[in-house]
């Protein structure tokens, strides 16, 4: 889910620690796959080798942005990007829930004389038709090359790009008619419960010492869905979001008296019922505020004059019977 966030502008009065920093509003989007694995061969799992008898389950995340996506068009695939990927995690849960498992490869962390190639990929439609995943399959990478050290990470949906082992594993019925909601332009997911073909693959060489570890695991995907934890729904991951219980109301309400200002949703997850929260019934900080959110340009003169009204009347002012 993709929020209609409205930047939080803030003029030049600084109202003591009463505003947080606003989180700048990117195309990035988190894709979050969670399922079951039936095999494995990561040299880190070793008491869980080879076919599995009890699944292990796990998070698989993948975070991307669409606009910074370089068409390729050299792998013959229905569409295929470079730079769009910008990190890979893996959690592998033990059957108690025990984490077991939990890496991350994040392009920005790499050093700057790493050689790296961010890769999306992806088969729909008619290419998709002669493999063993008609209904399509999604692929996402990253290799990074530096004097200390080789990384690989691949996250695979549906048939293998890259001709690992997805063999061996119990044949399912697949419950979607097509792995893809959209593919006009960045293909986009179908979001739900089904189950569908999974591979992570983890390649990590320590060029000094020559000490590799490579392995992967296979298994199903058994849901899949964009963005992280969103306790209060308004589309910024819990991690990112300065509030992550908001006020969720239309408008903004002072005690009892309803302003009519829209409560807009800014892009650090706070709303502006939030922001007005932070002043309780102290006039001077919430009149502060509104000169700060008119200036900075968040609010119009309208808006700004409505709000001084309606939290004069509902702070300090009987309500009527």
């Amino acid at each position: 889910m993709r929020a209609n966030l409205r930047p939080l502008m803030l003029g030049s009065i600084f109202i003591g620690s009463l505003f947080t920093t606003s989180t700048a509003f990117t195309a990035e989007e988190t894709i979050r796959i969670e399922g079951e694995l039936l095999f494995s061969s990561l040299p880190t799992l070793v008491d869980h080798q080879g076919p599995l008898t009890t699944p292990l389950n796990f998070i698989a995340t993948v975070v991307q942005n669409p606009d910074e996506g370089i068409p390729a068009g050299f792998f013959g695939l229905s569409k295929d990007y470079t730079d769009a990927t910008q990190t890979l995690r893996m959690e592998i849960m033990g059957p108690d829930g025990g984490l077991l498992y939990d890496r991350t490869l994040d392009v920005s962390d790499l050093p700057s004389s790493a050689t790296v190639d961010a890769l999306s990929w992806f088969l729909f439609n008619s290419d998709a038709q002669a493999t063993s995943e008609p209904s399509g399959s999604a692929f996402w990478g990253i290799i990074a090359a530096s004097q200390e050290q080789f990384l690989r990470r691949e996250i695979s949906l549906g048939e293998s790009l890259f001709n690992r082992n997805l063999g061996g594993l119990p044949e399912v019925v697949v419950e979607i008619g097509s792995l893809f909601a959209e593919v006009s332009g960045y293909p986009v997911l179908t979001e739900g419960s089904y189950t569908y073909s999974f591979l992570y693959y983890d390649q990590t060489v320590d060029n000094l010492s020559g000490i590799a570890d490579t392995g992967l695991v296979q298994g199903y995907a058994t849901r899949i869905s964009y963005g992280s934890d969103d306790a209060d729904g308004d589309g910024i991951a819990d991690d990112i979001d300065s509030c992550p219980a908001s006020d969720k109301r239309a408008t903004v309400v002072f005690d009892w008296n309803d302003s009519g200002v829209t409560n807009y949703t800014f892009a650090n997850g706070c709303t502006l019922s939030d922001e007005f929260a932070r002043c309780s019934t102290a006039a001077n900080c919430t009149m502060k505020l509104v000169h700060s959110l008119e200036k900075g340009g968040s609010i119009n003169l309208e808006e700004a004059n409505r709000l001084r009204n309606a939290s004069q009347v509902g702070y300090h002012s009987r309500r009527p019977r």
